[in-house]
């Protein structure tokens, strides 16, 4: 009884843990930005509507070939009865709004009981022209939204739809917040290049599930393993509890992500309230 109590757990733990690619730090912004658009089934797109007004909708959106694939471009799928997509015929200029709070249930990160408008909980904003996408670059479009989104094979047999794209040199600018202090605007070419999921936590290591600090024994907790730290320690960088690291392992090959004590707690903010976000 014993040992299935332990495998379901295991196989728990690895659910849990794979419910997104490892998150970047806080202060990998543009690496930050591509996990986040990588990680999102959708993002909310505002368009100018009519004389004068605005219009938000939601659209799914693909960035690569499957969940394991990721090239920064943003793909969607639009009806041409869609007042989205009659907005753009218009104007294309539009805003692709990603919260981290749509992830892994809301447990993501610093949105763990909290709300999605504290500063920990990223979020991100991409201006741009959104644009049909070309011929040449049709097939592709279509492979990318079809295998993030299957359901979309369908759509077309009852209405015509076009997929769009926020080309590359089409990006405005990028705001981000995903910690205290203020946005951050990481560049067209910056996001590009950047890793989209984080790659340098060693196997072992301890991270807070927060800001991505990975504990440190000598700088942070005078030479103790991280089990040994009192249950009153903090992370160093963004005062969350002991109980908001996890544990990186691999089982079978795979990064598997574990809370340690199977706990996750808020943040307790270390920054003044009154600078803003």
């Amino acid at each position: 009884m014993a040992s299935r109590s332990s495998a379901l757990m295991l196989v728990a733990c690895v659910a849990r843990a794979s419910a997104t690619h490892p998150r970047p730090r806080y202060d990998q912004y543009a690496s930050f930005a591509r996990w986040l658009v990588h990680e999102s089934d959708y993002a909310v797109v505002s368009t100018h509507h009519g004389s004068g007004d605005v219009f938000g909708n939601i659209m799914s959106v693909s960035d690569g070939d499957g969940y394991e694939d990721s090239t920064g471009v943003i793909y969607t799928y639009l009806p041409g009865l869609d007042t989205t997509c009659q907005d753009l015929v218009a104007d294309d200029r539009v805003a692709l709004t990603f919260s981290e709070m749509a992830l892994d249930g809301g447990r993501s990160g610093g949105c763990f009981n909290s709300t999605a408008e504290n500063p920990p909980c990223g979020r991100l904003v991409v201006t741009g022209r959104l644009t049909p996408v070309p011929e040449e670059h049709r097939a592709t479009a279509l492979k990318y939204l079809f295998s993030r989104h299957p359901i979309m094979k369908e759509w077309s047999a009852a209405h015509v739809f076009q997929p769009f794209w926020m080309a590359p040199e089409n990006i405005t600018s990028f705001f981000l917040i995903d910690f205290f202090g203020g946005s951050m605007h990481p560049t067209v070419q910056e996001y590009l290049a950047a890793p989209w999921f984080r790659h340098d936590v060693p196997a072992g290591g301890f991270v807070c599930h927060t800001c991505g600090h990975v504990y440190d024994a000598a700088k942070d907790g005078g030479g103790k393993a991280f089990e040994d730290l009192p249950d009153s320690w903090t992370c160093p960088v963004c005062g969350a509890p002991k109980s908001a690291f996890e544990k990186h392992t691999f089982v079978d090959g795979n990064a598997v992500w574990t809370h340690f004590e199977g706990q996750s707690h808020p943040p307790q903010p270390m920054h003044d309230p009154a600078v803003q976000f």
